[in-house]
């Protein structure tokens, strides 16, 4: 039998090649700052879609995570009510108006909530120019300050008879219109009337800085909203959200991290997520990939995007992290723990290279002077990762699998001359503190 000499080559190519395991590398470079955090929040915003204000999961999340800035919404067009019983002074008198007061109050002062950003969704059709209409709703102008008035009723009275002041308001994702919409001009116009009202009256509140519905377009429509210098003292932290942002390259996101820095505005995302239609999917949220894809989107907030505060949606019955008896927390809640727990206020991003697009790496040194890593591997199968950059004698790792939710393990590694070897499991989330 005669052998072809090629084939016989590749041939033993091949079984040399598939007996080595795969290898990547990450650097950190503690020297290179980037963003420091200031909070991994939540939207709370159940009495924009059912009567109440809270529920138990947002209780949950509120005394397991104790976040320092959340969103809230709300709702100025009450479900089941005449505008006219509600208009004016009535407006801060009603129940579902009154719960939101409450509950922002008790946030503060059961949970130490510090920072309140208030969104609004829709308005009353008396306010709009064609009522008809279920989304690209426009406010009439000359509605204008009938609205603010209502917006500075409430914040006056939740400063002055409940102790809550908001820091932050904006429209909901107002550049797209799935219910209100402003052109950019219409946003100037009212940012002037709002801002001055909200000052004359003695409030501190700021208005987000865009608040899009998702990252690309934001610098186009934050740029077009700066046009008018005047309204520049009334602006917040520049604000975006991540649905639709899966498949767009990570230079989009640098470029909002880099428009931040030239304003000198924080970059915040106040709706963390990825997939805004995942509602229409019976229980898509309670699967692994939901899980694992939130992971990687949250880690391209924080690592591309630079932002300093993220509000995860929602942190209530509503794309849920857990049951609505509490009885079942699934993956995107252990997911969302990697970073409160170990990315969350004072933490400071540095950087972090990986050798491999699919092991997702991103680094800090926590408050406390600890050291963090966390390794997010997307393939299939185990990686070996060679790490350098941070000096310890103890590594602890916590690892989240779709076997193994939350497995916690002290002191697996030590560092000799700055690096380390570690194997991650297939489509894992890891996080590794070095003491």
């Amino acid at each position: 039998m005669k052998t072809n000499l090629s084939t016989t080559l590749i041939f033993c190519l091949i079984l040399g090649f598939s007996g080595f395991a795969q290898k990547a590398s990450v650097k950190i470079f503690p020297e290179i700052k980037k963003q420091l955090i200031k909070s991994i929040g939540g939207n709370y915003c159940n009495a924009n879609y059912t009567p109440h204000a809270e529920d138990a999961v947002g209780n949950e999340t509120l005394r397991e995570f104790r976040p320092t800035h959340v969103r809230v919404a709300l709702p100025m067009r009450l479900r089941n009510a005449k505008f006219e019983d509600y208009r004016g002074d009535n407006f801060t008198k009603q129940p579902l108006v009154t719960e939101v007061l409450d509950e922002m109050k008790r946030m503060k002062n059961e949970f130490g909530v510090k920072n309140f950003t208030i969104s609004v969704w829709d308005v009353p059709n008396e306010f709009i120019a064609d009522p008809s209409k279920s989304a690209q709703r426009v406010i009439k102008p000359e509605a204008y300050d009938e609205v603010i008035q209502m917006l500075t009723d409430f914040f006056l009275k939740a400063k002055n008879e409940y102790g809550v002041e908001v820091d932050q308001f904006s429209f909901n994702e107002s550049d797209g219109g799935y219910q209100i919409i402003f052109s950019p001009e219409a946003t100037i116009a009212f940012i002037k009337k709002a801002g001055q009202k909200f000052e004359e009256t003695g409030l501190k509140t700021k208005f987000l800085w865009a608040d899009t519905a998702q990252t690309k377009g934001t610098i186009e429509f934050a740029t077009q909203i700066m046009a008018d210098p005047s309204i520049w003292k009334y602006l917040g932290p520049l604000c975006f959200h991540s649905w639709w942002s899966e498949n767009i390259p990570d230079n989009e996101f640098e470029r909002i991290a880099g428009f931040g820095k030239a304003w000198n505005k924080e970059v915040w995302c106040s709706e963390l997520g990825f997939d805004a239609m995942s509602w229409k999917v019976k229980d898509m949220n309670k699967t692994w990939d939901y899980g694992l894809r939130f992971a990687k989107i949250a880690y391209r907030m924080m690592k591309y995007a630079e932002v300093e505060v993220s509000l995860y949606w929602t942190w209530q019955n509503n794309y849920e992290i857990m049951s609505a008896d509490l009885q079942n927390k699934y993956p995107s809640y252990y997911v969302t723990r990697h970073q409160v727990d170990f990315l969350n206020t004072g933490t400071q991003i540095v950087h972090s290279i990986s050798s491999d697009p699919e092991i997702l790496a991103i680094s800090g040194i926590r408050p406390d002077g600890s050291k963090v890593l966390q390794l997010i591997n997307m393939k299939k199968e185990p990686v070996k990762v060679e790490l350098s950059g941070f000096n310890s004698q103890q590594i602890d790792l916590t690892s989240t699998t779709e076997t193994n939710n939350w497995e916690s393990l002290k002191g697996i590694a030590k560092t000799k001359n700055g690096k380390t070897e570690f194997q991650l499991k297939a489509q894992s989330v890891n996080t590794l503190v070095y003491n």
